[in-house]
């Protein structure tokens, strides 16, 4: 074996390289038995953790914590809902009476700022048939549901975040009420004079046939909380959706979801791109509530209807 000038023989070094071995080896036994001792000395949850193997039966607890939040939590959306289509309710009367002064006021602004192409965008999807049509009837009509998914995986993925997205949602309720009660708008279906069509009614299926145990008031079209429900839902999948590689996710389908929803209420003359502009301000004003008023009130939510 040849000799280098700064080592010398390699064969020299290995009575060195023994007696280090031999001192690695046993302080590594010595701390293996030292911990052995101290895990076995614990009761078994702390071993669990301190072996970093997890409990079972911790895990189907969070499970089923997490499964009755979110049942809890939709009843409760579900009923909060029918009260808030209820007090919209009151105010049809009033928008029979300043709906359509106040639609066209929307579609003269709409035409100054270049942004009235609902009723373009709305023929470009009828010239593709029927089918095309009823896809987005379809995403209209199962609106709720999109929004009860997203809330579920909020729920499951990310229960603490989920606590402010609730906060939000709520803010939003109430924000959007008042604007109902002072600026009432009929929906472009209702402007046949312009050449809007209602492909619910023709196409199918009609979203307002069977729209819940409450009538909904059909001139509450500013804002549109289609579009702002479907924003705070996607923004919920993009806290609760893991990141791979640092990119969260959850962005691919929020993405699709805003923009499918914002198309689809135009497309289905439920309301003008204006409206989709005012339910995104509710929900920056209702992210701007939860995060600064919720905290300080002094009543909430009670503590069982939180998934952890």
């Amino acid at each position: 074996m040849p000799r280098t000038p700064q080592y010398g023989d390699p064969r020299d070094q290995v009575p060195l390289i023994s007696s280090s071995l031999g001192v690695t080896l046993g302080l590594t036994s010595r701390a293996y038995i030292e911990n052995a001792t101290i895990e076995n000395s614990q009761p078994p949850s702390f071993r669990a953790v301190a072996l970093d193997v997890p409990d079972k039966r911790l895990s189907l607890h969070r499970f089923w914590r997490r499964l009755l939040g979110f049942l809890l939590n939709i009843g409760l959306f579900m009923v909060l809902f029918q009260a808030y289509k209820l007090v919209r309710r009151s105010f049809i009367q009033r928008g029979e009476t300043l709906g359509y002064d106040h639609a066209e006021q929307i579609l003269r602004l709409e035409n100054r700022l270049h942004v009235g192409f609902e009723l373009d965008l709305q023929r470009w999807v009828l010239s593709y048939g029927d089918w095309f049509v009823r896809t987005f009837n379809l995403y209209y009509f199962y609106f709720m549901p999109l929004f009860y998914v997203c809330c579920g995986l909020s729920i499951l993925f990310a229960p603490v975040q989920w606590r402010f997205w609730r906060n939000v949602f709520l803010s939003s309720m109430l924000l959007a009420l008042p604007w109902y009660a002072l600026y009432p708008l009929a929906p472009p279906r209702f402007m046949t004079d312009y050449g809007f069509i209602d492909t619910s009614q023709v196409f199918g299926p009609n979203y307002f046939a069977s729209n819940g145990a409450i009538q909904a008031n059909r001139y509450a079209a500013m804002p549109s909380m289609h579009v702002g429900w479907s924003t705070i839902g996607a923004l919920m999948l993009i806290a609760c959706l893991p990141r791979i590689r640092g990119f969260p996710i959850g962005v691919i389908p929020a993405v699709f979801h805003v923009t499918m929803m914002t198309m689809t209420v135009m497309i289905t003359g439920n309301h003008y791109f204006l409206d989709a502009v005012a339910g995104w301000i509710i929900v920056a004003l209702s992210i701007l509530m939860a995060w600064k008023v919720f905290d300080r009130l002094p009543f909430g939510l009670p503590r069982w209807l939180n998934p952890t």
